[in-house]
């Protein structure tokens, strides 16, 4: 996995860096493949924004978040993405089932 972060008017201290790293890590194995993932944080006044794009091949996922907690809006973004790769892991395993199922229904016609 290569984790790329950036921020605009923050400054990205190893405790960010670490906790995104440690949840993404954790979220990129249960997918199973490789991935460039891309986090950028903003803060203007009283409001932070994350946001986060997963490319893996084939696919890509992008999710944003904004509240005025900045660990609160890493979570909350870093929860939108998990949500969304596993909706794309099991939608494609439906698919390899799907289709080995009509192949077998082609042999045995």
């Amino acid at each position: 996995m290569k984790l790329t972060v950036t921020g605009r008017n923050i400054e990205i201290t190893d405790a960010i860096r670490s906790h995104l790293d440690a949840r993404m890590n954790k979220t990129i194995q249960d997918l199973g493949e490789s991935a460039d993932v891309h986090i950028s944080l903003h803060v203007e006044k009283h409001r932070h924004m994350a946001e986060v794009t997963v490319k893996t091949k084939g696919f890509s996922v992008h999710a944003d978040e904004e509240t005025k907690d900045l660990y609160m809006t890493m979570d909350n973004v870093l929860a939108k993405i998990e949500k969304q790769l596993k909706k794309h892991k099991e939608r494609s395993q439906d698919m390899r089932i799907k289709e080995g199922s009509e192949a077998k229904n082609k042999l045995t016609d």
